[in-house]
């Protein structure tokens, strides 16, 4: 978000010191949801990533079926700790 378009409208009455204090009462008043924006957007980008991954993973677990059946538990284990990995990840999204 540009601070172009949250710059205060101060009527000309508001010296430069009281304009500045205004502004910084705006800015400091949006930091919180500018936080939890860019907290949500990591967790978004690091779920797709993860699904993607996930999704890749299950298309060659299937392929390697066709190859070689015998190895089906491995690769069914291979995945899932994959996707258990990046679920405890994203989860640990919530605290940092």
């Amino acid at each position: 978000m540009s601070l172009e378009l949250i710059r205060p409208q101060v009527a000309p009455a508001l010296g430069r010191r009281e304009e500045r204090r205004l502004a910084a009462g705006l800015r400091e008043a949006q930091r919180p949801g500018q936080v939890a924006a860019a907290k949500i957007e990591a967790a978004a980008f690091a779920t797709h990533v993860a699904l993607s991954h996930a999704g890749m993973l299950s298309a060659t677990e299937t392929r390697l079926l066709q190859l070689a059946p015998i190895g089906e538990a491995r690769y069914k284990a291979i995945a899932d700790a994959f996707a258990g990995y990046a679920a405890h990840e994203i989860s640990l999204l919530a605290f940092k």
